[in-house]
């Protein structure tokens, strides 16, 4: 992972992460296609199940697990309004939101195929998309250096046990 040692607690979250982008990308690419052909191909529609499929069954649980693990050691260290803990808990809670208008806007899509659906569709898919890539970054250069900092490492050790499997 470049940078980041393989004893690092965050070197696993980084990693998924990294394949996290690799998604949204192909999600993205999908959404402009669609944007500017005006029409969704069997293809799309594929790529779209595939993100919803992606949302459900590796970011949400993967949202689950940073809730469980790792904002609740950082938050009896630093505490949680005012800090990271507090704004990593609320765009968490914006992505589970975010996941569902998509969800939603696709099954539509799916049921009866417009301009419209897929302009809506490609609101809540860009939303997600833009979103998450600053979320990410956020965690990236501020909340995980902060928790290496300021967490004791039996902290540090139960999160590289979480994210270990």
């Amino acid at each position: 992972m470049g940078d980041v040692p393989d004893d690092d607690p965050f070197a696993r979250v980084l990693a998924i992460q990294a394949d996290f982008v690799d998604k949204l990308t192909e999600l993205e690419a999908t959404l402009d296609e669609m944007i500017a052909t005006r029409e969704a191909r069997e293809e799309n529609g594929i790529i779209l199940d595939e993100s919803v499929r992606f949302f459900e069954e590796e970011l949400l649980p993967q949202l689950r697990a940073e809730d469980e693990v790792i904002l609740p050691r950082l938050e009896a260290a630093i505490g949680r309004f005012g800090t990271l803990v507090n704004v990593v808990a609320y765009e968490h809670d914006e992505i589970r939101r975010g996941v569902e208008k998509f969800k939603a806007a696709r099954e539509i899509l799916a049921a009866q195929p417009s301009w419209e659906a897929i302009q809506e569709t490609n609101r809540h898919g860009i939303f997600l998309v833009q979103f998450l890539w600053d979320h990410f970054r956020k965690e990236r250069v501020s909340l995980y250096p902060t928790a290496r900092e300021r967490l004791p490492a039996s902290a540090l050790q139960a999160i590289r046990e979480r994210f270990a499997h």
